[in-house]
């Protein structure tokens, strides 16, 4: 009972005009000193930074480049700085002239910012710039709509937990009850903020505003939220921060959208069932529909209120998501030439948008098609008996089945020089290129290559060139199994914006040490004689070769991930409340949970219904019928599956980001065009169900 007068009289407090504009003040003065002291951090770093590079890059260059190669140390100004020894031997050569001015700068510097700031947000002033200004808006709107006192007991209880956890010296763990009680003041503040948007005068916004303080209240909703804000900050805990720092943000970036979708999900599914479940059950609707306000506009409501706290879980997750994954990149200061390239493709491959395509294949049509069948028919003794009759359907579709395979797998193969039916090269065809062209971007080929014992500890030899001439080509090694890329000149794109690429298959020589690429070189010649290994052919997966270019920042395409995700959950929405009019919570809960996981799994099914028999079409026995009858049952309700959720399955923004590919408008027009077609259809058979129901009915007192 203390606690809670207490609560009511800091609430009381928290109240009155003159103690939110002190508190104002304070507020912002508080994040105009933090983040002013680190800005004035940087600009002292800079000034530092144009003295070393002055040394570095001026007339005096090799004298200073070699007395820091000398001892990893010089003095400018009377200031001494210093690096390890074995890094700086390698950025700065022995006649003393450094290879990368920048990078010795920042090592230089990397101990020269004072403990308590954090590096991350030294190295990018226009993100502190943000945060300063972030800080100061929340920390207002939270003080002006009334939520100090509950935001305020959620910090202090996780500093209090978090400064226990550094008096035990539990490192890894401070920081977690902090971020806990952060994302949580960001939930109630955004939730808040809803609310104030939706106490309009409209009936749907009503029932909206409504549906969000219900579920501020009921533990069916507030489990999934508690549950998915503290995950998220002890997500950190099962990465292994010794891994590249491209592998490490890729894995919290795949764990924690998957889990914040999952859980998400799962929470619109059940809230969407249970808010419309429970009003008729408990005949809350008694009171709507009494009321001036149509049925469409109290489904309609219903729906808007759970997408909205939807897109708040998002939103909440997303954002602290992104700012770990901006604290990984830039925290992890690299020291070692390894370091230094697992930065370089963690900004290159991941936090990036790049746009991807894949090569344009020959298609094999139906007269080439009929043409292999019957050359099988007439060459393989187990069709014998097919050369002059007719073939049952079944074992037309097992030869169609063959052909094809064996054809898309020889256009993603490259044979070797022992072949004589084929040349120990491919030439592969891209289109879609003319805008990398006219801009100028890079192009990196990306590839994964198999072949032989596909052993990881092999490495081989492999040529690339561009066009059909291999006379001015490079060569490189490669590792079956490993993903590996090799950048391409925009210069080499055709004025159409096409642009072939040509593999060459040199798995007969022994590749040079290193892992350079090495050109230009005549590959035809080197293709066609022996070597000193026994050669094998080469083939890739169709999803493991493509040309990419970097079309957009991370951020942006960051968002356009978070957009396709709500969309999904928009038509989660509508499907869970336009079920709920009809059935009973349980039963509803059975059908939507069924077709959510019938659409994540239909991708899969959709391979798999490739593998599965197609029967005897000509059935002569009892066991024969009844296989034929259960396997074209299961292929009928597979293959109408497959048929309506396949794409929802296949929207998949979460893989683009993990692996810097574009999320692209048309993604979010698809998402976009599903939730009307699926979710607004739910929602209408829904409406049609409730103007036909009978939902007041009277029984004497109860």
């Amino acid at each position: 009972m203390g606690l809670t007068r207490l609560r009511r009289r800091l609430d009381e407090i928290q109240r009155l005009r003159w103690f939110r504009i002190v508190v104002t003040v304070a507020v912002l003065g508080a994040a105009g000193g933090f983040f002013g002291s680190l800005l004035a951090i940087r600009t002292n770093w800079d000034r530092q930074a144009e003295a070393i590079s002055a040394k570095l890059g001026g007339e005096e260059a090799v004298t200073w480049g070699l007395l820091l190669r000398d001892d990893g140390e010089f003095t400018i100004d009377g200031r001494t700085y210093s690096a390890p020894l074995d890094v700086i031997e390698t950025l700065v050569a022995e006649d003393g002239s450094t290879q990368d001015v920048q990078r010795v700068v920042f090592l230089l510097l990397r101990d020269s910012i004072p403990d308590w700031a954090p590096r991350w947000l030294l190295l990018e002033t226009s993100l502190a710039w943000q945060l300063m200004a972030l800080t100061a808006v929340v920390g207002v709107a939270i003080i002006w709509m009334g939520l100090l006192v509950p935001v305020a007991m959620l910090l202090l209880g996780g500093s209090a937990l978090a400064a226990v956890f550094w008096v035990l010296g539990w490192s890894q763990w401070i920081g977690v009850p902090l971020a806990i009680g952060v994302l949580l003041s960001t939930y109630l503040m955004l939730i808040r903020g809803l609310q104030l948007l939706l106490s309009g005068r409209r009936g749907w916004m009503a029932v909206a505003h409504t549906l969000l303080w219900e579920a501020s209240r009921t533990r069916l909703a507030l489990a999934f939220v508690v549950t998915l804000l503290i995950a998220l900050p002890l997500l950190p805990l099962s990465l292994n921060l010794e891994a590249p720092i491209d592998q490490v943000v890729q894995a919290y970036l795949a764990r924690s959208l998957s889990l914040a979708f999952l859980v998400t999900a799962f929470m619109v599914l059940l809230l969407g069932c249970g808010t419309i479940c429970f009003d008729i059950r408990d005949r809350h609707i008694w009171h709507l529909t009494t009321k001036p306000l149509g049925r469409a506009n109290y489904l309609f409501g219903k729906w808007a209120g759970v997408m909205l706290l939807g897109g708040v879980m998002l939103t909440v997750a997303g954002s602290w998501s992104f700012g770990y994954i901006q604290f990984l990149r830039t925290s992890n200061l690299p020291r070692t030439t390894a370091e230094f390239l697992a930065q370089e493709d963690l900004l290159n491959d991941v936090l990036v948008a790049r746009t991807s395509m894949k090569p344009v294949y020959e298609e094999l049509d139906e007269a080439g098609m009929t043409g292999r069948i019957d050359q099988i028919i007439l060459e393989d003794p187990a069709f014998a008996d097919y050369a002059e009759a007719d073939i049952p359907l079944s074992t037309y579709r097992t030869l169609r089945k063959r052909v094809y395979e064996e054809f898309d797998q020889q256009r993603r193969r490259v044979e070797t020089m022992r072949d004589p039916a084929t040349v120990p090269w491919k030439t592969l065809h891209f289109e879609g290129l003319g805008d990398a062209r006219a801009k100028g971007l890079p192009l990196r080929l990306k590839f994964r290559l198999y072949g032989g014992l596909s052993d990881e500890h092999n490495r081989c030899l492999i040529g690339v060139a561009t066009g059909d001439d291999l006379s001015d080509a490079v060569l490189g090694p490669f590792i079956p199994t490993l993903p590996q890329h090799i950048d391409i000149a925009p210069s080499a794109i055709n004025e159409d914006g096409s642009l072939d690429v040509s593999i060459v298959n040199l798995t007969q020589h022994e590749p040079p040490k290193g892992d350079e690429w090495r050109g230009p070189i005549d590959l035809q010649p080197l293709a066609m004689s022996g070597g000193n290994r026994d050669p094998f052919a080469v083939f890739w997966l169709e999803d493991e070769f493509e040309i990419g270019y970097p079309d957009g920042t991370f951020g942006t395409n960051f968002i356009r991930g978070l957009l396709v995700l709500w969309l999904k959950l928009a038509v989660l929405a509508g499907f869970a409340c336009g079920v709920s009019t009809t059935l009973s919570f349980p039963v509803a809960c059975l059908v939507v949970f069924s077709a959510y996981a019938a659409a994540s799994i239909a991708p899969w099914l959709s391979l798999s219904m490739v593998a599965y028999g197609a029967g005897n079409d000509s059935p002569e026995t009892v066991g024969e019928y009844i296989q034929w009858g259960i396997e074209g049952t299961v292929r009928t309700v597979a293959g109408t599956m497959v048929y309506l959720l396949r794409r929802f399955g296949e929207l998949q923004p979460i893989d683009q980001l993990i692996t810097g590919k574009m999320v692209t408008w048309a993604w979010f027009r698809e998402a976009l065009g599903m939730a009307l077609m699926w979710g607004g259809g739910a929602m209408i058979l829904g409406w049609i169900v409730l103007t036909r129901r009978q939902l007041a009915i009277y029984s004497g007192d109860q």
